[in-house]
């Protein structure tokens, strides 16, 4: 490859990464209502997604995949899935968030923990992390905090119920479920083989050498970590991330109403498709 064709490689893999998608809006909402190391390692996990889709278009696995038409459709259909099913636990978490914040505001009815928790236990009824807590509920529930006589054990809203979901939520957010998270985000958009196929076909000459192959590999993982860890670190920034938490029944909503949007898109696209 010359110069010119890794430039233009670089060019248009920086036009797509800073496309607002999936990937951005798991590692923003992460760091509005996590920690900043949290935001990053969920960054670090879109790149692991991303050098696996290209690495399997350098070997062309994902040419071989777009030929496949039913494979193609059982990739497309398993991340919308994925992303529908995100975006509905974020939907319902902010939405119980809100609830309970206004049942934080001194009402008669809501004002006993009891009758609160009971309150976030039907409200999170897909047992989405959601949220909650102490006193004006600012921030996310904790569904284990939600379960109470209200939710006994085992039901809805209950501790065994709650422990579901919790790799998609933010609260309790571990080290391995923040890079778990982004990795799975970005495999999930299936749209990112056409991509790779588009971006590689462009600029990639077909009998390109091994170590070739090796510089371009190099060349976007470098470029892409470093725009979502600035996207992790910029979002994380103590004075925005405060904003945010305080508003994070909000965040929630709309990265759920995102996220439900973008699974729709690509449902409307399998349908087109076949």
């Amino acid at each position: 490859m010359t110069a010119a064709q890794y430039a233009a490689l670089l060019g248009l893999w920086i036009a797509g990464i800073i496309s607002p998608g999936p990937d951005v809006l798991v590692i923003l909402r992460n760091a509005f209502l996590t920690t900043r190391g949290k935001a990053m390692l969920t960054a670090a996990g879109v790149m692991v997604g991303n050098l696996m889709w290209i690495t399997l278009s350098l070997t062309g696995v994902t040419l071989v995949i777009n030929s496949n038409h039913v494979l193609k459709l059982v990739i497309q259909i398993a991340g919308a899935l994925f992303l529908a099913r995100m975006g509905y636990g974020s939907l319902r978490a902010g939405l119980a968030t809100r609830v309970l914040n206004r049942g934080g505001t001194g009402h008669a009815e809501t004002s006993d923990p009891d009758a609160r928790a009971g309150l976030a236990a039907r409200v999170c009824t897909d047992g989405q992390d959601g949220p909650g807590g102490s006193a004006g509920f600012s921030g996310p529930v904790d569904p284990d905090v939600a379960a109470s006589p209200a939710a006994p054990a085992g039901t809805i809203g209950g501790p065994a119920f709650s422990k579901a979901g919790g790799l998609l939520g933010t609260r309790h957010l571990t080290s391995g479920k923040a890079l778990l998270q982004g990795t799975i985000t970005n495999l999930a958009n299936a749209k990112a083989i056409v991509f790779f196929i588009a971006l590689f076909a462009t600029v990639v000459p077909a009998d390109i050498l091994w170590w070739e192959g090796l510089i371009a590999l190099a060349l976007l993982m470098a470029v892409g970590l470093a725009w979502f860890l600035a996207v992790a670190w910029f979002g994380s920034v103590p004075a925005l991330a405060q904003r945010f938490q305080a508003r994070s029944a909000e965040v929630e909503i709309a990265a759920g109403v995102v996220f439900l949007l973008v699974a729709v898109l690509l449902l409307v696209e399998v349908v087109l498709a076949g």
